[in-house]
């Protein structure tokens, strides 16, 4: 990789990127309340909603049901995860062309490490030309550039919807003291309400906790969640070869408790995943299970694989054991689906895809 340990690395947040999607595709769109993920009166969640949707209150993961009320002149979409797919593949070749050190973390987020041997401000100039050739697709980024991951994160979240925020060498801790606990990427949820009870509301009350307050509060986690509070976080970027593949679901019409047809939709799903995953040379290193119920609930568990592999076997296998955590057996499903995480490819996995093709 290109990296180096003084590499400046940017976090990319593609804005609501599928309501961009869908307004590039209908410009008539633009300026109007947009709520992607299905009808108003239909049993799934908002998958994206635009800025005027979300100042009604509108959030993804909410019910549609809900967001119909919250917003009853919103424009309901129902979603073409192909076309976003296809975005996102767009602004790859806009990446690329300024850093083979590209990390996908989900289809509107990335992590971008930058050239070492750039200056702060020629690498700030490589990120405010990625910025505009994205929005010359249509599509509003926010940019945070800092050393690390986790800072550059934090820094996108702030600079939304088109801002670029850096966070100078040396200023992490100063940047997230006065953030509230929520802001740290990952923490989990139990968590802050434990932390919010004992009285810390801010990441600079926790990255002044001495070990033994951090132990008793977070644990066996407690000297990483110090460490993340002040902003260290030596993780690389991880290449990978393409965004995230899209999210298409097998629905069970009508929903059922068979066993057999259950299972068959599981394995079909897998065979769809397996098959994407070949066809782009590439391998997984997790793989994600999502079931939804007849109440719309939708409930999901992931894991990692053995080894990274692209083979329908080893992913049937995973998706296999993580569906008794999710599934009971007596329990209506309405849908199944089966994603991969973790996608990497390179010049020396040629014969592991040659087996793979095998399985097709």
């Amino acid at each position: 990789m290109g990296q180096g340990a003084g590499s400046l690395i940017t976090h990319i947040d593609l804005d609501a990127f599928f309501v961009a999607v869908e307004r590039v595709r209908r410009p008539e769109l633009a300026g109007m309340p947009v709520i992607v993920g299905g009808r108003p009166g239909g049993p799934g969640m908002v998958a994206s909603a635009s800025r005027e949707a979300r100042r009604s209150g509108v959030r993804a993961g909410m019910p549609l049901a809900q967001a119909a009320i919250r917003c009853p002149d919103a424009v309901f979409v129902d979603g073409a995860f192909d076309a976003y797919f296809s975005a996102s593949l767009q602004v790859d070749d806009a990446l690329r062309r300024e850093s083979p050190d590209i990390e996908w973390l989900s289809i509107d987020e990335v992590v971008v490490a930058l050239p070492a041997a750039s200056r702060p401000r020629a690498a700030i100039e490589m990120v405010e030309r990625i910025q505009q050739s994205i929005h010359a697709l249509g599509f509003d980024a926010s940019c945070g550039v800092a050393r690390s991951k986790l800072v550059a994160r934090v820094a996108a979240q702030l600079g939304r919807p088109r801002g670029v925020v850096h966070v100078l060498d040396g200023y992490e801790a100063r940047f997230l003291a006065p953030l509230k606990i929520e802001m740290l990427p990952g923490i989990d949820q139990a968590l802050v309400r434990r932390l919010r009870a004992s009285g810390i509301r801010r990441l600079g009350q926790i990255a002044r906790l001495s070990e033994a307050q951090l132990s008793l509060l977070a644990g066996r986690g407690g000297a990483a969640l110090g460490k993340r509070a002040a902003g260290i976080d030596v993780s690389r970027v991880r290449r990978t070869a393409l965004p995230p593949p899209r999210i298409d679901d097998r629905a069970l019409v009508p929903p059922t408790a068979d066993p057999l047809l259950v299972h068959g939709a599981l394995a079909s799903e897998v065979e769809r995943v397996g098959r994407e995953l070949r066809a782009r040379g590439a391998f997984a290193r997790t793989l994600t299970l999502r079931l939804q119920f007849p109440d719309g609930h939708v409930d999901s568990r992931t894991a990692a694989l053995p080894e990274p592999s692209a083979l329908d076997d080893v992913l049937l296998a995973s998706a296999a054991e993580l569906l008794p955590r999710l599934w009971p057996g007596d329990r209506l499903v309405r849908r199944v689906g089966v994603s991969c995480g973790g996608v990497l490819t390179g010049p020396g996995d040629s014969a592991l895809f040659a087996l793979g093709q095998r399985n097709r």
